[in-house]
């Protein structure tokens, strides 16, 4: 089990140092990172069971850019699992068709936090926010939500000729 872990964290860590300077990779990378992170959290979790990644629709042949997943990913598991908060849980959902990926995450958060009182006041979100308008102008919509209960992220992305490039060439 160690050793799978460690092979897990190397390859969450190659995607970061040698990826994330792309403009675009494939989708299936992006969710692959998304897969390692969960699991490495799990090991430091006892509510594993309230983690749900949910994958609908064909995700290869499509690229994005990179890091756009995490941040979101990272801040459900910091305000949602180790929030102390009543009924944790981390719900995330990537759904694939040919005009659009949508990417979804939602959490429990304890009754006092706050998303605006994290120690870094969102700069991951805020590198995301200029990534995509950087990269897909006009082309995406983020909605960020928050009550006394849960805080959620809707980013829908609308499928570019940069998205739906295929590998063979």
């Amino acid at each position: 089990v160690v050793p799978d872990k460690i092979v897990q964290l190397s390859d969450l860590m190659r995607h970061i140092i040698y990826e994330s300077d792309a403009d675009f990779i494939p989708l299936e990378k992006e969710i692959e990172m998304v897969q390692n992170y969960i699991e490495l959290q799990n090991l430091r979790t006892f509510a594993s069971e309230k983690i749900k990644l949910e994958i609908r629709g064909d995700v290869q042949h499509k690229q994005i850019t990179p890091m756009v997943f995490l941040p979101f990913v990272e801040n459900s598991f910091k305000h949602g699992l180790k929030s102390g908060a009543e009924n944790a849980f981390v719900n995330i959902r990537i759904t694939v068709d040919k005009k659009k990926l949508v990417f979804e995450v939602e959490n429990a958060k304890s009754s006092g936090s706050s998303f605006a009182d994290s120690k870094y006041k969102g700069i991951g979100i805020q590198n995301v926010k200029k990534r995509l308008e950087l990269l897909y102008p006009g082309l995406h919509k983020l909605k960020i939500m928050e009550n006394e209960k849960t805080f959620r992220v809707i980013l829908q992305i609308q499928m570019n000729k940069h998205a739906t490039k295929m590998f063979n060439s």
